[in-house]
């Protein structure tokens, strides 16, 4: 029942998301999960509708929680979360999510089989060239994807890298999720303004405020 959930979730997100889903590895390693680069996979995709905390509805809105955040990553959050609970403070990491960021996908377009896509992984093997997978349906099907990129110019690198081992490549601008995690806890639990200033000494960009919980 809850494949059927996620099928249903996956089409309804219509153009924006299609070439993340239905992918097919074929044998290279997904590139490092850093600010830079970022092959976003189905299974990725899926875990995050998973975690995702939807906005309370009815009496539950009335109730209110304290926030910190947004952090960048999960170790941050996590890492703070420890002292929080060090001080009594029973916080969740909650994790958000949008759609807004701009980024650039490398890929060799679709071609007319399935045959000759491969032909395209094989001869990428055959270049020892790491991080691609076969796009299998959609709009691109038959592609190989060889990486989505936040800054355009690490994307023009992998393309120009592609592009002289004798590939067709384009980049096609996509949108990419933004994930930022969060620590709720209990409104009645106050955290003190001098350990909050030293929270943001190593975060910056954090603050506090209430939300429904």
């Amino acid at each position: 029942m809850k494949w059927i959930i996620y099928t249903l979730l996956l089409v309804n997100l219509g153009f924006g998301l299609w070439h993340y889903r239905s992918v097919e590895l074929n044998g290279a390693q997904a590139p490092v999960d850093d600010d830079n680069l970022r092959l976003v996979l189905v299974k990725e995709y899926l875990a995050q509708q998973e975690q995702a905390v939807e906005a309370p509805t009815g009496e539950d809105a009335a109730t209110r929680c304290n926030t910190l955040g947004p952090f960048k990553n999960k170790k941050a959050a996590n890492a703070i979360r420890k002292e929080l609970i060090s001080l009594g403070i029973s916080a969740e990491r909650r994790m958000s999510k949008d759609n807004t960021r701009k980024g650039f996908w490398v890929l060799i377009p679709p071609e007319t089989t399935r045959k000759l896509a491969r032909a395209h992984i094989s001869e990428l093997k055959d270049k020892e060239v790491k991080d691609y997978f076969l796009v299998v349906t959609g709009e691109q099907a038959n592609a190989v994807s060889l990486g989505v990129f936040s800054r355009s110019d690490l994307a023009q690198r992998r393309y120009d890298e592609i592009k002289a081992l004798g590939f067709k490549v384009k980049i096609r601008r996509v949108n990419l999720p933004l994930r930022e995690y969060w620590l709720d806890w209990p409104k009645d639990q106050q955290l003190l303004p001098e350990v909050l200033d030293t929270f943001r000494e190593r975060h910056p960009n954090i603050g506090q405020t209430d939300r429904a919980c």
